[in-house]
């Protein structure tokens, strides 16, 4: 055991566990909604530092404690430890098989070049050396999957955690996980979790009984709309702080919120939670009107909301759930979302076959919608 015990970042500049205090410090200290705990031995600091999942890896640049010389192909190992630089790293191609015989799932083709959020249906590169039987498209060798919340980067599968771990140096806005099947990868990457309806509180065929489009309420063609959602907290971390949230509706200026956050701490995390959460409440509305057909994309430079909704809660349970930091915003957060992804989900006939997720942006890098988030949010902090 590391002297002094473990320092675990769930969410901070770099996600992992930290030999000492000064290192974990480097990776919170002044990082809005930084996440940290010490622990006495390296499995428990192991487990909170990846969100309660010892099989998962999060964040942009996960760390793995430089001591430990058990191999653990579910955590990224840093660039220094590995003796490799950004430069020398060679990301594997996500356009099928390469040279190597590795395979990808390429969920996504070119953007539509008038909407940039509608997408290609999904297609399926495999190795020669993966076993399909009777359609299970299991085996006894390893599948690591990348689910991207980054627009710039693809979802992907690998049968090795070298090509896996190739992929993801570097880059922002990806979760990735070992799996012992193809199927259970592609579930992984798809978004597809079988306790959504016991988080909504409904049985699926009562969902779907309920909320399933007939022909004749769908009206109009179908359209694509980006939210952008984003929070700010003037004086973040210190007393007297005032936060608020902004939701960008391209498109639909008549539904933007500017509000301050009036409930609980008033730090940034918080602000970012809410405006996603405003913005399902929007959706929501609108959708169970079923006046119109839209398919909206939220879009959020928060990775810590991108990756919780995108795969983190669905290893969660219930109670694991009320545990987690700001549980009174994220509860009912993740139920908003598992509602519209079910309701994208049963009513695919009309809004397509790619799954609802949110996408990931880079904060502050000139994109006009994230922009326009970003002022209402500061608006809504200074009225709190």
């Amino acid at each position: 055991m590391a002297k002094g015990g473990f320092y675990a970042v769930q969410n901070g500049r770099s996600n992992g566990v930290f030999n000492n205090w000064n290192e974990c410090k480097s990776q919170v200290s002044g990082y809005p909604g930084a996440i940290y705990k010490k622990f006495n031995t390296f499995a428990e600091a192991q487990a909170f530092s990846g969100g309660g999942s010892s099989n998962s890896g999060y964040g942009s640049e996960s760390t793995f404690h430089k001591n430990h010389r058990e191999p653990a192909p579910h955590w990224k190992t840093p660039n220094a430890a590995l003796g490799i630089t950004k430069k020398s790293v060679s990301k594997p191609s996500p356009r099928g098989r390469d040279n190597q015989g590795s395979y990808y799932y390429d969920r996504f083709s070119k953007m539509d070049q008038e909407n940039s959020s509608q997408r290609a249906a999904p297609s399926y590169s495999v190795s020669n050396s993966s076993s399909r039987g009777n359609g299970s498209r299991s085996s006894s060798k390893n599948y690591y999957a990348v689910k991207s919340s980054n627009p710039q980067v693809k979802d992907a599968i690998f049968p090795s955690w070298d090509e896996c771990k190739r992929y993801v140096s570097g880059n922002g806005g990806l979760s990735y996980k070992k799996f012992t099947t193809e199927v259970d990868a592609e579930n992984f990457i798809r978004g597809v979790s079988s306790n959504d309806y016991n988080l909504i509180g409904i049985e699926e065929s009562k969902f779907s009984e309920q909320f399933k489009r007939s022909i004749t309420t769908d009206t109009g063609t179908l359209q694509h709309r980006n939210v952008y959602c984003d929070g700010s907290a003037l004086g973040n971390g210190k007393n007297g702080s005032r936060a608020g949230y902004g939701v960008y509706f391209e498109g639909s200026p008549e539904k933007n919120i500017s509000e301050p956050l009036n409930l609980g701490a008033s730090t940034n995390n918080r602000a970012e939670i809410q405006a996603v959460s405003s913005a399902l409440d929007e959706i929501w509305t609108d959708l169970s009107k079923r006046e119109s057909a839209v398919k909206y994309q939220i879009k959020t430079d928060s990775e810590y909301v991108s990756k919780l909704l995108n795969d983190r809660y669905m290893g969660y349970g219930t109670e694991k759930i009320k545990t987690l930091p700001n549980s009174d915003l994220i509860e009912p957060l993740i139920k908003k979302y598992a509602k519209v992804k079910s309701y994208y989900q049963v009513n695919r006939d009309t809004f397509g076959d790619v799954p609802f997720k949110i996408e990931w942006v880079k904060g502050h890098a000139g994109e006009a919608g994230n922009e326009i988030a970003d002022e209402l949010a500061r608006n809504g902090a200074s009225r709190a």
